[in-house]
């Protein structure tokens, strides 16, 4: 197999204008999950990246990105099993390294959405790794993926903490952005779908603001509609709806 190397990034872009790494193989691999996941077309996706990924070896965050790209194709062509196992095989391993900040919590998301209920979701130890991420400095877009870890494995406590400090110094668009989706997301984890709908559907189109290319932006999108889904013909969000 021939092992993915590191060198210089050459920045590309999504459908969406977002930027894209590209250099090497694996950047052209990177490149054209983004274009078939962005025209629609996840079994091509699959078909593609999957004999990519099967002649191809690799290790850090751009590979461990390739692999996310792969189970999201294989989530949105009904192989959920084998999401799952890439997720135990190729992103769980580097949780604590802070190589799968990202990748880690919206794997998980899609997946929870996606599969057959009671499947059990791993979030105790990426739900611990944003615990220890959120004590240092990040930027906006990785730390509303550590957000989503704790929204995951519902940590409220650790959630209103972060809200509670954050709004002493909240005076940006990022800063608003970010405590809008933590309480839409602890909403969510709460099941108070009606405020979780309210709130991510005024909010969630405002995520790209932060960072993130179309496909992974598009997670926040889809647990805005799970939440108004499971929110409709309630009286409670009718009457927030319309406010």
């Amino acid at each position: 197999m021939e092992k993915t190397q590191a060198g210089p990034r050459i920045v590309g872009r999504d459908a969406s204008g977002a930027p894209l790494f590209c250099e090497g193989a694996s950047g052209w691999a990177h490149v054209e999950a983004h274009r078939l996941l962005d025209a629609g077309q996840p079994d091509e996706g699959h078909r593609v990246l999957g004999a990519w990924l099967a002649s191809h070896e690799g290790d850090g965050s751009d590979w461990i990105h390739l692999q996310w790209h792969m189970a999201v194709f294989e989530i949105a062509t009904g192989r959920w099993s084998s999401a799952f196992r890439r997720f135990a095989r190729h992103i769980l391993p580097s949780v604590s390294t802070g190589d799968a900040h990202t990748d880690a919590p919206s794997l998980l998301w899609r997946l929870s959405l996606a599969t057959p209920g009671g499947a059990e979701i791993p979030w105790e130890p990426v739900r611990d790794a944003a615990v220890e991420g959120l004590r240092g400095n990040n930027a906006p877009y990785v730390e509303l993926h550590h957000l989503l870890a704790l929204a995951g494995a519902g940590d409220g406590s650790s959630i209103t903490r972060w809200r509670g400090a954050r709004a002493r110094d909240a005076s940006s668009l990022s800063d608003h952005v970010l405590s809008r989706m933590a309480e839409g997301l602890d909403a969510f984890a709460a099941q108070d779908y009606s405020r979780a709908a309210v709130t991510l559907t005024a909010t969630a189109p405002q995520v790209s603001r932060l960072g993130g290319s179309r496909a992974q932006n598009e997670l926040f999108e889809q647990i805005s509609q799970e939440a108004r889904w499971r929110a409709e013909g309630t009286s409670v969000f009718t009457t927030q709806r319309a406010a």
